[in-house]
C-alpha cells in the first residue's frame, strides 16, 4: 500500500535500509532519494529560505548517513528519520535565533563609527605596532573605518561583508587596540 505522501510505504522503506545496513549499494541509493522526497516536504513548511532549506538537507542526510547504525531492522524506519529531522530542524532555528540575537545586541551598541579613538598622540611607530598585531583583514576594516573615515554600509560593501560582521570585526578590533600599551583600558 502507497502512502498518499510518500512514494514507498514505511515498510519498503525499513527494508530498504535493512538492506543498506547490510552492504547494498543500489538500496541506499533509493534510500537517500525516498529520503530526500520525504524531507523536502517536511522542510518547505517548516524553512522558508530555500538556501537554508538545502543546507538543512544535507546536514540531516549526512546525519542519516552517520547514523545509519542506530537503526534497529524491527523498528519503524520513518520516526527514526523524523527524529534526526527534528533534530537537525531544532538546530537549525537555535542558531538563526543566536544570530538574531547577536545581529539586535550590536545593533543597540555604539557603533564602530561612533567611538572616538585618537590617534593623534601616537606616533607613527606606535600606530604601526598596533596594525601589527591586526589581522591583515582587521587592518583594512580599520582602514576604512578609521582612516578613510567610511561608513560602516561602504566598508560592507567594499570587503563584501554584512554590516553585522564588520561591527563584529570592527569591535574585536577596538578591543585590540584598547588593550595595547597606552590603550584606553
Amino acid at each position: 500500500m502507497k502512502l498518499s505522501k510518500n512514494r514507498i510505504s514505511p515498510d519498503e522503506l525499513a527494508g530498504l535500509m535493512r538492506s543498506s545496513q547490510e552492504g547494498d549499494s543500489s538500496s541506499y541509493k533509493k534510500l537517500l532519494e525516498e529520503i530526500n522526497f520525504i524531507l523536502r516536504g517536511i522542510l518547505a513548511v517548516k524553512i522558508y529560505d530555500s538556501d537554508d532549506r538545502e543546507d538543512v538537507l544535507q546536514e540531516i542526510l549526512i546525519a542519516v548517513h552517520l547514523s545509519k547504525h542506530t537503526f534497529l531492522p524491527d523498528r519503524s524506519f520513518l520516526p527514526w528519520l523524523y527524529a534526526i529531522a527534528n533534530y537537525k530542524i531544532i538546530d537549525y532555528i537555535r542558531k538563526k535565533e543566536r544570530k538574531k540575537k547577536r545581529e539586535f545586541i550590536l545593533s543597540n551598541e555604539y557603533l564602530p563609527e561612533d567611538q572616538n579613538f585618537s590617534f593623534e598622540d601616537d606616533s607613527k611607530e606606535q600606530i604601526e605596532k598596533i596594525m601589527n598585531n591586526l589581522s591583515e583583514k582587521q587592518r583594512l576594516i580599520f582602514r576604512l573605518l578609521k582612516l578613510e573615515k567610511m561608513s560602516i554600509a561602504e566598508t560592507a560593501k567594499i570587503m563584501s561583508m554584512s554590516q553585522s560582521a564588520v561591527k563584529t570585526a570592527a569591535h574585536r578590533i577596538y578591543k585590540v587596540i584598547r588593550l595595547r600599551p597606552g590603550g584606553d583600558s
